[in-house]
């Protein structure tokens, strides 16, 4: 092996990622860190944690665990906990699980969800009993 980084620093660099001002990224994004992102972004995305800095646009569906939105959003967000910062517009259905928060100021334009984890299974568990109890009747 030529070269070798110290475990510290691999994380750190595996863990961030920045997409600059003046960057146009069209495509999907699978990012296991954080992203944070100052350009504009035509694309789903997925990531750990993700920012939209207030230069920044992203058209899209989004998942992470955590989202801050400073600038634009067009699309759906799935998030364990999400904050809408002043300057921040969304366009489009929030799904949140644990947290959002909105500041004063901010531009939302779509429906918004708390979503408890295990209704989700529950819903699924219920359907299928639902087919079970409908074929036996049939």
């Amino acid at each position: 092996m030529f070269f070798k980084l110290d475990k510290k620093l691999q994380n750190q660099i595996d863990g961030f990622s920045h997409l600059g001002e003046t960057l146009r990224f069209d495509g999907e994004i699978d990012c296991k860190g954080e992203i944070e992102i100052a350009g504009k972004v035509k694309g789903n995305i997925k990531a750990k944690i993700l920012r939209i800095l207030e230069t920044g646009s992203v058209k899209g569906q989004v998942q992470a665990e955590k989202i801050e939105i400073l600038g634009h959003m067009v699309g759906n967000i799935e998030s364990e906990n999400i904050h809408v910062g002043e300057n921040g517009v969304v366009r489009g259905d929030i799904h949140f699980f644990n947290n959002l928060s909105v500041v004063n100021g901010a531009d939302i334009f779509g429906h918004i969800q708390k979503i408890k984890k295990d209704k989700v299974k529950r819903s699924d568990t219920d359907k299928v009993k639902y087919l079970e109890h409908d074929k036996k009747a049939s």
